[in-house]
């Protein structure tokens, strides 16, 4: 593994890397943080990671303190905190979501005190928005935010079989194949199996990087990364019904 892209592995041991949303609010406690989203707080429960589920199709949150300021907010199944970003951070707060799915990564967004504040790319750089496009640049320093970018190619810390199954992976593409034992599938070469699964949770090497930098910026920003403590505790469920 990469040290540039230690935080996406660390999301992906916890089955997190697929698909991640994720909120950190200051200056907010757990029932206004269910007030601000539409929750019922009564409901709320204490539960680990593999508990999250099986509570039929409400949007759910994950929530607890990071730090003495800030709070930790993993959403599933919905997007009823990163929607609400300049409510969780009225009167004076701040709010700063990352997030990526099927469909690419979302942009960082950071918004206080209700303000959209800055709005960047996470993968493209240079694409900004906000009122303050440049308030997180001294968190950035070091950090890469360019999904294109190619000098993973010549990291020593690459594990060197990568290029091979990428190549592997583009003629597959190219030739219409699909990995299995049917007629027109191909089977999965033995040294290409891990590969083959980081790459099916949205592994590339340099996306990696670029959703480790947003997460270590969140770190700098809170004073605490996405950590195994926090990912191995038992923290607060909260659910949302969706409103059709």
């Amino acid at each position: 593994m990469r040290r540039s892209e230690y935080l996406w592995h660390r999301l992906h041991g916890h089955a997190l890397a697929a698909e991640f949303s994720a909120v950190w609010v200051d200056r907010l406690e757990l029932d206004e943080l269910a007030q601000r989203v539409g929750a019922d707080f009564r409901q709320a429960r204490r539960c680990d990671r593999d508990e999250v589920f099986g509570i039929g199709d409400a949007t759910v949150i994950w929530a607890d303190r990071l730090t003495d300021d800030w709070l930790q907010i993993f959403e599933f199944r919905g997007y009823a905190c990163s929607g609400a970003l300049r409510e969780l951070s009225a009167h004076g707060g701040r709010a700063v979501h990352v997030g990526w799915g099927l469909n690419g990564v979302r942009d960082l967004t950071y918004v206080s005190d209700g303000y959209h504040t800055t709005g960047f790319s996470v993968t493209v750089p240079g694409e900004r928005s906000g009122n303050a496009p440049a308030a997180l640049d001294a968190l950035a320093e070091g950090l890469m935010f360019d999904v294109d970018d190619t000098s993973w190619m010549t990291d020593p810390e690459l594990q060197p079989e990568w290029p091979a199954f990428e190549e592997w992976s583009a003629w597959m593409e190219e030739n219409g194949y699909s990995v299995g034992d049917e007629d027109g599938e191909q089977p999965l070469p033995e040294a290409f199996g891990d590969f083959y699964g980081l790459s099916l949770n949205g592994y590339h090497p340099s996306l990696a990087t670029c959703v480790t930098s947003a997460l270590t910026l969140v770190g700098r920003l809170t004073g605490r990364e996405v950590d195994e403590a926090w990912l191995n505790g038992a923290h607060t469920r909260l659910t949302i019904p969706h409103r059709w």
